[in-house]
Order: structure tokens, then C-alpha cells, then sequence
């Protein structure tokens, strides 16, 4: 899914179409795919678009942090992890299972770091519509 703000989609789709072509080409005299091959491909692909689209869709998309913070400042508390992640994950081309497990953790705590930002502010929104 392409993100309409960032583009993130279509660099991710197109680095993972790299990736999965390498290793169907690697396995190319297999009956199939290694299995922690595979699974590992498939958890990098599924934890870079968790990463992405939680990340716009509690940072941008949804009210409470856009209009805390404000449009530019959410963009920007979005845009800036997505394209530093984006470069560091080019540049470390995590393949095996541990860089794999450790970079969906990196990725892990910055989901969490936007599901607490999202929380505070869906709590102090709240708290204003109380006492306003």
C-alpha cells in the first residue's frame, strides 16, 4: 500500500521485490524456499508495513496527535522515523534471522513510542472535552 504522504510503500515494495527475487533465485534448484529464509523475508515485509502504516495512521490520519501537535509537526514526528528507518534498513539489509529479529524490535519500540504519543494525546483531548 502506497502512503500517500511519504511514498513509503513503493520504496518498501520495491526493496522487497529485490529481496524475494534474490531468494526465489537462490532457491531457483529447490523444490522450494528454505523455510527461515522465507519466514524471515515474510517478517520484514510484515514489520516495515506495521511500522508504516501504524505510524501514519495514529500519528497523521487519525485527530488526536495532528491536532495536539498540529499537521506539520505530525508530519513530521512521522516522516522523519519513516525515512531514517527506511535508509538504515537499505543500508543494513538485515537477511538472517537475528538482524531480522533486531530490526522489527527497533521498529517495535518506534510503533510503541506512537501508540503512547497517540494515547496521551487521545487522553488530553479527552480531558478538554470534560472540562470545556
Amino acid at each position: 500500500m502506497v502512503d500517500p504522504m511519504t511514498a513509503n510503500g513503493v520504496t518498501a515494495a520495491l526493496r522487497h521485490a529485490v529481496e524475494g527475487s534474490a531468494l526465489i533465485i537462490q532457491s531457483r534448484h529447490r523444490e522450494q524456499i528454505p523455510l527461515l529464509a522465507g519466514a524471515m523475508y515474510s517478517r520484514r515485509v510484515q514489520d516495515l508495513a506495521r511500522f508504516f502504516n501504524t505510524g501514519i495512521e495514529k500519528v497523521v490520519y487519525d485527530g488526536p496527535v495532528r491536532n495536539h501537535i498540529g499537521v506539520l509537526t505530525a508530519g513530521d514526528v512521522y516522516t522523519i522515523p519513516a525515512w531514517s528507518l527506511n535508509s538504515v534498513y537499505t543500508r543494513l539489509r538485515p537477511r538472517g534471522a537475528i538482524s531480522t529479529l533486531l530490526f522489527g524490535f527497533v521498529l517495535s519500540l518506534f510503533r510503541a513510542a506512537a501508540s503512547i504519543l497517540y494515547d496521551f494525546c487521545k487522553q488530553e483531548e479527552a480531558s478538554c472535552e470534560v472540562t470545556g
